[in-house]
């Protein structure tokens, strides 16, 4: 679940929102002046909306890879049981 939620919410929504940030200050300026500083910060959001999306597929991929491993083990039950989970 942490790959799912934390990859988008810590690195893609943050990479996502620092374009639409400068779309709304005036167009992007930053890279419109053809500026060594606009061109490096527009690389870091790239490469951490690349980041993002890299730990959201082998983060998804990792966990239901253990869940199926952990059932071929026979380490948990069924899917759905009939039996008492009351104390």
């Amino acid at each position: 679940m942490s790959s799912l939620f934390d990859s988008f919410f810590g690195f893609i929504f943050w990479g996502v929102a620092y374009f639409r940030m400068r779309k709304v200050d005036g167009g992007l300026a930053l890279l419109k002046e053809h500026s060594m500083v606009g061109y490096l910060m527009a690389g870091l959001n790239i490469l951490i909306i690349l980041t993002g999306f890299f730990f959201l597929t082998a983060g998804t991929y990792v966990s239901v890879q253990s869940i199926v491993d952990e059932f071929e083990a026979g380490s948990v039950g069924s899917v759905f049981g009939c039996a008492s989970n009351g104390l």
